[in-house]
């Protein structure tokens, strides 16, 4: 007996990326086929998954700059008006007095993507170098940080 955790792949199966359902692979022509519910392409693997991860990663890393020095909004205040960028807007909400409206657009446009990209690296960095250490901890930091990304565009509405 191995001390391998059951998984569809250790079980011979395969999870449409679509769908989620799940597919013996063997049914499959070379580990690539069609899902028979909604006719999604089936594969063993996402194709060149760390390359697009790595890709995004960096956009974001890049993009991040950009989004926290130019302004995103412009409050007027008995008919003057001032643009502020992110950090100006948490300190703005701060001086006014407005303190869950800055600890808001703090959390979801400073840490939370801040601490995304970080734990992403570290991810990628693991995945890339074939770790083995703490695999299910690994796998709970994944998702802790896909579950917390979807909250991340709050304070847009919110402006």
């Amino acid at each position: 007996m191995t001390d391998a955790p059951l998984t569809a792949r250790n079980s011979g199966m395969i999870s449409c990326h679509a769908c989620s359902l799940l597919v013996r692979a063997a049914s499959l022509h070379h580990g690539h086929g069609n899902c028979p519910r909604c006719g999604g392409a089936l594969h063993l693997r996402k194709i060149n998954s760390l390359a697009r991860c790595w890709a995004l990663l960096i956009g974001a890393l890049i993009c991040y700059i950009p989004a926290n020095i130019l302004p995103v909004m412009t409050v007027i205040s008995f008919g003057e008006g001032e643009p502020d960028t992110i950090f100006s807007g948490v300190t703005a909400f701060i001086n006014s007095g407005m303190y869950p409206l800055a600890a808001l657009v703090f959390f979801a446009s400073i840490f939370v993507p801040v601490l995304k990209m970080l734990l992403l690296t570290y991810l990628l960095i693991s995945v890339q170098f074939k770790s083995l250490w703490r695999p299910r901890e690994r796998t709970v930091m994944y998702r802790i940080t896909e579950s917390v990304g979807r909250w991340s565009m709050v304070d847009i509405f919110m402006i």
